[in-house]
């Protein structure tokens, strides 16, 4: 039996018979993956009659609110106390779609101090040694992992609609609409059984993509019109954009959703940064195409990681040398980890 197998059997072992307090964590800055995961995962354990909240650190994209029990979430910003007091009495803490406390942002203090067990459910490499720790590198999305885990702990018929919206969300939107990190068979079997299950596909394309507001769309064709350059001497595209731009263009959580990957569109760019001037640091977003390993890129120069094809960081530097940095560092990159 495989690990992953195990250790979701440890945790179906866990929520038998008990009342337990469970609290749901996403990463910063909540994508389609995780609030997806959050969404799914909540219903789940409310089914099963568990008191279950979901906490951010931050705020979920405006375009993901439509997802069961998102509204319901608890923002860090808004209420801390609130979240410090779930967070303490809580029996067991749920790690959506991260790896590490470090992604937790404002929470990751409480998360550390709790006395609760701690249960990564994720896809991303290298997890902290929690308590539970369900990882799978192979997978879409954490949400094609859920699936799995839900499944397994409480049958299959435990996914309805909702729940099925929910899974299709991550996985869709963690694969670019399933163009990337989507080979697996196993994926498109998940999404079968999702369909035969309730899955509204047309609803979820429409909230995900059907549902731009104009000032979204103008902030994206500035950022392509003005501000996209590529390396002089590397096939990257890059694409800083300026807290000032933000605000001009009445930035919401999620506007910036997808704006990496176009560059990805023209046939000799195959690496593409997006570096966002935000109030407390600058972020980036590193999407590639192929065998290339952006995640190496993100980790050794930006303090961050992820997948081969997809990954983050953050840096506590000016908009201007960040994107400097990226230059500087391009050389070094391509002749280590793709011998150009």
């Amino acid at each position: 039996m495989e690990t992953i197998d195990i250790e979701i059997e440890r945790l179906r072992e866990r929520l038998q018979g008990q009342e337990l307090k469970t609290v749901i964590i996403p990463h910063i800055s909540a994508d389609g993956d995780a609030v997806g995961a959050c969404s799914a995962f909540s219903e789940a354990l409310l089914k099963a009659g568990f008191d279950c909240h979901i906490l951010t650190c931050d705020y979920f994209p405006e375009y993901l609110v439509w997802l069961k029990n998102i509204k319901r979430a608890i923002s860090y910003q808004n209420k801390p106390e609130e979240c410090a007091r779930l967070i303490g009495d809580a029996d067991l803490i749920f790690m959506l779609d991260h790896n590490t406390t470090k992604r937790e942002g404002d929470l990751e203090g409480l998360v550390k101090a709790a006395k609760a067990e701690k249960v990564i459910i994720d896809h991303h490499p290298g997890p902290e040694a929690v308590d539970y720790v369900i990882s799978d590198v192979r997978v879409s999305s954490t949400c094609e992992l859920l699936y799995k885990v839900i499944t397994e702990i409480w049958g299959v018929d435990v996914i309805d609609t909702d729940v099925a919206n929910a899974l299709y969300t991550g996985i869709n939107t963690d694969t670019g609409g399933l163009s990337h990190n989507s080979s697996r068979p196993q994926t498109y079997r998940v999404i079968a059984d999702l369909l035969e299950r309730g899955l509204d596909k047309e609803s979820v394309h429409h909230y995900l993509y059907q549902m731009n507001k104009l000032s979204r769309l103008r902030l994206i064709g500035n950022a392509l019109l003005n501000k996209l350059t590529v390396h002089p001497d590397y096939p990257v595209a890059l694409i800083p954009i300026t807290l000032e731009e933000l605000n001009t263009y009445n930035y919401q959580d999620g506007d910036l959703e997808g704006l990496v990957n176009i560059p990805l569109s023209v046939e000799n760019i195959y690496v593409s940064v997006q570096i966002t001037q935000r109030k407390e640091r600058v972020k980036l977003s590193f999407r590639s195409k192929g065998a290339i390993p952006v995640n190496e890129w993100a980790k050794a120069h930006f303090n961050g990681g992820g997948h081969l094809n997809a990954a983050g960081g953050q840096m506590d530097l000016p908009l201007d040398e960040v994107v400097k940095r990226v230059n500087e560092t391009a050389a070094w990159f391509f002749e280590t980890f793709v011998g150009a």
